[in-house]
């Protein structure tokens, strides 16, 4: 009878709303950038020909690239090729996946969740920064998806209390 009282007093954890928000949100932003890195793997000639063409021409790029000579974009190019954008696109794949991952196990208050998390963002950071250095050019967008997934870590880290030890 004892064991009965304290299972019917155990109350399920509550989730705090802002960490709620924060799963979901970064639940679509895995699932999308899985979607979008995989049509970038498959259709690498034509996003690295339509970035070195200006024909995607965004209000970021050019606010980046307003007062740069040709050489200059030429050089902030370089190293955006097809196999180096197939590359990226793999590593992406694997970086969403690993917060995708992260994100399931986060919901049910497991801590690896967290870790595996924060691990697909460090690769998704050192796989853009071995493959085209310091040189942004046009790849400065998925610089500021890195930025902005440091963000949620640091973000998600305040809720590391409600998670148990796996």
């Amino acid at each position: 009878m004892p064991q009965e009282d304290t299972k019917a007093m155990q109350l399920p954890k509550q989730r705090p709303i802002f960490l709620t928000i924060l799963c979901i949100l970064s639940f679509i932003g895995s699932i999308t950038s899985i979607v979008i890195n995989g049509i970038g793997f498959f259709k690498s000639e034509t996003e690295v020909l339509q970035i070195k063409s200006g024909v995607e021409k965004t209000q970021l790029k050019n606010i980046f690239s307003s007062d740069k000579t040709a050489d200059d974009a030429a050089m902030s190019l370089s190293n955006l090729t097809p196999d180096n954008f197939e590359k990226f696109s793999i590593g992406g794949v694997v970086s969403a996946l690993l917060c995708l991952v992260g994100v399931v196990l986060i919901w049910t208050f497991k801590k690896s969740g967290f870790y595996s998390y924060v691990l697909g963002t460090f690769f998704y950071l050192i796989t853009h920064f071995l493959l085209f250095g310091d040189n942004m050019g046009a790849m400065s967008l998925s610089f500021i998806w890195a930025i902005i997934q440091l963000l949620i870590v640091i973000l998600l880290s305040r809720f590391l209390y409600v998670m148990d030890r796996d």
